[in-house]
């Protein structure tokens, strides 16, 4: 994006389900459907690789179509092809795609995602392809290995959320700690690990957010199975917004830490291991 950045008051209000346009009305976050990419606009890959919509096939002189694409292209135009320094951007677009998966799917509400975005399907920069019966909007299913490991690393987020209850959180979280809880139902942390309060939210220049949800209180309360004990985990997501990286002072837990189940720098979900979850997090 262009000009200063947006504070962090939207993004976490986003990621935790909407309430202020839900809670009023007596829903909960699954009410709010979270999407990045829909039918029309970039597909997801696109969405990384391109700065400008390229509809010139819709034969509407590149006029059809939203010029407001909130993407970026990582430096370069488009695809980009060979091994010189230009293909140093791929594996950088590819943690971008990652980036948002992760975050959309690590976000309380009802996610929404477009086909062919589990792969990394691409319309050459058309974000308007309604018009199109071509391999501008065919689903092309010649897929290269990062397509695989693209699949692969949306299957396994989808698993961990349908595994996690809180994952996706039937009510709203209060800030505080519930009745059957003694833990904080939803709490915010910075790259140092202290509490995100007052003006830190408005400084537009922090890059890290910590989002802290507690598994006793993520349960739906009709929901038999979604306050098992053995289910009722607790949540640590961290962002980082930076181009760099960046050290975190990784958010406190109820126990002697955390388990490290996923990070976007991994290509593939194989790559899973154990690791310090204290130290360098990646962008």
């Amino acid at each position: 994006g262009h000009g200063t950045p947006h504070d962090l008051r939207d993004l976490a209000t986003r990621i935790s389900g909407s309430a202020d346009m839900f809670q009023r009305f007596d829903r909960g976050p699954s009410a709010s459907i979270n999407y990045v990419t829909a039918h029309d606009g970039f597909t997801l890959a696109d969405l990384v690789s391109y700065d400008h919509k390229h509809n010139e096939a819709n034969r509407e002189e590149n006029r059809d179509g939203s010029d407001n694409n909130l993407s970026w292209n990582h430096g370069i135009e488009g695809p980009v092809e060979g091994t010189g320094p230009a293909a140093d951007l791929l594996p950088v677009r590819r943690r971008s795609i990652r980036n948002i998966l992760g975050t959309l799917l690590a976000s309380a509400g009802t996610p929404m995602m477009t086909a062919g975005d589990e792969f990394g399907r691409t319309q050459h920069g058309n974000n308007n392809a309604y018009c199109q019966d071509s391999e501008i909007s065919w689903v092309n299913w010649e897929r290269q290995p990062w397509h695989h490991e693209l699949m692969e690393t949306t299957r396994y987020l989808l698993e961990l959320r349908s595994a996690h209850p809180v994952l996706r959180p039937g009510r709203f979280a209060y800030g505080r700690p519930r009745s059957n809880d003694p833990f904080i139902d939803l709490a915010w942390f910075s790259d140092d690990g202290t509490a995100v309060e007052g003006s830190a939210w408005h400084n537009p220049y922090r890059r890290v957010l910590q989002m802290r949800r507690a598994g006793g209180a993520a349960a739906n309360p009709r929901s038999v199975d979604a306050v098992s004990p053995d289910r009722a985990r607790d949540l640590l997501v961290v962002i980082n917004g930076a181009l760099n990286d960046v050290d975190v002072t990784i958010a406190p837990s109820r126990t002697d830490g955390w388990e490290l189940v996923w990070d976007s720098v991994w290509e593939h979900p194989g790559e899973l291991r154990e690791a310090a979850v204290a130290g360098v997090l990646h962008p």
